[in-house]
């Protein structure tokens, strides 16, 4: 069987695609938008590592909706489509985020796509927490949020139209080795240079999932012959400085260390003060993974700085 995805270049694509590919179930495509000397460091160790899988190809340059994607859709009869991908040049900043720009490449051609496919191509959507959920009253978080919600409605409105069925999973704070330059690789470098981690936005309720966890949950997705549509995978539901602070238990203990956190409570909150898959709200919380290769990864990344 053969399986297209969209994004396998980001955190949660690459382990997403990994863990596909040890099912031996697919043949995998994967799509790059640009050559692999464009990538930056981080996406392209993602790249070789899963381009020494036997089943999985890589396609460059390659966008949705372009020429070059639509003759991949004709040639090869999909089973699944995974669309992982979306817009994210300065997701995090209304003023330089391009809103019209994000949504046009998100769906470019796609009553052209989604004519051409198999009508048995099953779709697997990749969401966000931070977009509109409206089982959960949740409104947009930002700009981004709304480009997703948009093009969520959009893909769902498509496939009703020529009856293909799809999937989709809500994807909330993920977390493991490969992950992006955000909150956790900051704690960590700050605390490997026995740096103080200042943290804004201490008392923000989010929930921090383990990427394993996430990605068993992307395959139970695929792999499941139910008729559920909507998938909201839960880690750790907490106050962010409560998720920290366990972190922090966790780090101190495999490296022998004291480290130390400054959290900020003075600064207005700009986002919604709960964001989180689960009802099940902890006051208090203890990581259940083992975080060795975890640790060994991060004091690998940051004694090359």
């Amino acid at each position: 069987m053969k399986l297209l995805f969209l994004g396998a270049s980001s955190f949660t694509g690459y382990h997403f695609v990994k863990k596909i590919s040890e099912t031996n179930q697919y043949k995998i495509y994967c799509t790059l938008t640009k050559n692999l000397n464009q990538y930056d460091s981080i996406r392209l160790r993602r790249i070789k590592s899963l381009n020494k899988k036997k089943n999985i190809f890589f396609i460059r340059n390659i966008k949705f909706g372009d020429k070059k994607f639509m003759h991949l859709i004709k040639k090869n009869s999909f089973n699944i489509l995974c669309m992982h991908h979306a817009e994210t040049l300065n997701y995090n900043d209304d003023k330089k985020f391009n809103f019209k720009k994000s949504i046009k490449k998100n769906v470019k051609n796609i009553n052209n796509v989604f004519q051409i496919l198999n009508k048995k191509t099953r779709i697997m959507i990749s969401n966000t927490i931070f977009q509109e959920i409206k089982s959960k009253n949740y409104t947009p978080v930002n700009n981004y949020g709304k480009s997703k919600s948009i093009t969520y409605e959009k893909i769902k409105e498509v496939c009703a139209k020529f009856n293909l069925k799809y999937k989709s999973i809500f994807i909330t704070n993920p977390w493991g080795i490969y992950e992006e330059k955000k909150l956790n690789y900051y704690l960590i470098k700050n605390w490997l240079q026995n740096k103080e981690a200042i943290v804004n936005y201490p008392k923000y309720v989010r929930d921090n999932i383990h990427i394993d966890k996430l990605t068993k949950n992307y395959i139970k997705m695929i792999f499941s012959k139910s008729k559920k549509i909507n998938y909201f995978p839960s880690g750790y539901c907490s106050l962010n400085e409560e998720f920290i602070n366990a972190l922090k238990k966790k780090f101190e203990k495999y490296f022998h260390k004291k480290v130390y956190i400054r959290y900020n409570y003075n600064l207005k909150h700009t986002q919604p003060m709960i964001r989180i898959n689960s009802k099940n709200l902890r006051k208090k919380i203890l990581i259940k993974e083992n975080l060795n290769s975890y640790f060994k990864y991060y004091k690998k990344l940051i004694n090359k700085f």
